[in-house]
């Protein structure tokens, strides 16, 4: 899947299938910031292959990332992300919260514009809007400590000064959960489309033609119906499909709460037991548990699968694929960050072609 994305995300254009809705007229904007210092939209967006999954799309040439993202009032709306200067003067402004600086001041610095058409949107569409980029773009994230551990190394200096280190993330951990999944054992042009085929047969529709990511009650409603064949056969998701509906049942029954693995306060889950508790899911592994930790804000894995070890032997100047124990002793000064180190080591250029 990785020598995949780096080939489409080198190659330039568009990584992955552009949402309907994207020609429309814009009638909603917002502009939000202040970003953290050094934040690149592409440093997020082509951290890895998450971009190029639908209903999601990057477009490399432009910088634009769009995505459809589901709102309470107007349903599914694509919306489009562009990076701007501190000039920039973008009308119909929603300031986040009564605390935040004034976005309409001139000084403003570097912020992102949010733009959507077929509708303006009312205010609790705009608020979803707003706090789902901001999460899928890791905005809270702290890298300080990141960036600390690297300030002893010249040859990684640029994972600072490149804004690195954020992970783009869907709006909410089931639909990482089933992209894992859809990722697992496959080519990224299979897990495309068995993700693709989801968004098609449960996701919510909206007037012009935009379809949402299906949450779990979407499909477990049609696996209630017509069992997890529809899953295997028409989707197209083969072994996967009895363990995507269980998912889907055990969340939509509420016996399963992934959300809470967001708590990471000292009354929240561990990262270990968050870990076990990935790793006992159907169809998960390590891997998997690795690549969701961090996308949890828990960067604690090293995600070793085959082309990963294949990058870190390449790096390293080894013959073959490096074995567990080599990527471990490679990484092993960096501490809870050692997966994320690893992950930018071997993702680096795809976002400086």
């Amino acid at each position: 899947m990785g020598a995949q994305a780096a080939a489409e995300i080198r190659a330039g254009g568009r990584f992955g299938r552009l949402p309907a809705g994207t020609d429309l007229p814009r009638t909603g904007t917002l502009r939000l910031g202040p970003l953290p210092p050094g934040f690149r939209l592409s440093a997020v967006a082509l951290g890895h292959a998450a971009s190029g999954l639908g209903p999601s799309c990057y477009d490399v040439d432009r910088g634009a990332w769009h995505r459809v993202l589901t709102t309470p009032q107007a349903g599914p709306l694509t919306v489009t992300v562009h990076e701007a200067p501190a000039a920039a003067v973008v009308p119909d402004l929603t300031v986040p919260d009564p605390a935040a600086p004034d976005l309409t001041a001139p000084d403003f610095g570097p912020h992102l514009v949010v733009r959507w058409g077929r509708t303006a949107g009312g205010d609790a569409d705009r608020e979803a809007i707003r706090r789902q980029v901001w999460h899928a773009l890791a905005l809270d994230d702290d890298l300080s400590d990141l960036y600390a551990s690297l300030a002893g190394e010249p040859d990684l200096a640029w994972v600072a000064a490149g804004g690195h280190g954020r992970l783009l993330r869907s709006p909410s951990v089931w639909e990482d959960l089933v992209r894992a999944l859809a990722a697992t054992n496959a080519a990224l042009s299979r897990t495309r489309s068995m993700l693709d085929a989801l968004v098609e047969l449960f996701g919510a529709r909206g007037p012009a033609g935009e379809r949402a990511f299906p949450d779990a009650a979407a499909i477990a409603r049609g696996v209630a119906v017509d069992g997890p064949e529809i899953l295997r056969d028409e989707a197209g998701w083969g072994y996967r499909a009895g363990s995507l509906a269980l998912l889907a049942q055990r969340i939509d029954a509420g016996t399963l709460d992934v959300e809470r693995w967001w708590d990471r306060s000292p009354r929240g889950p561990s990262d270990d037991e968050v870990g076990a508790e990935i790793r006992a899911l159907p169809g998960f592994g390590p891997v998997s548990a690795d690549g969701l930790l961090g996308l949890l804000g828990r960067p604690c894995g090293l995600a070793l699968d085959a082309w990963a070890r294949a990058r870190v032997g390449e790096l390293a100047g080894l013959p073959g694929p490096a074995g567990e124990r080599e990527v471990r002793a490679r990484y092993a000064r960096f501490g809870r960050w050692a997966g994320t180190v690893c992950r930018l080591e071997i993702t680096r250029g795809w976002t400086e072609r």
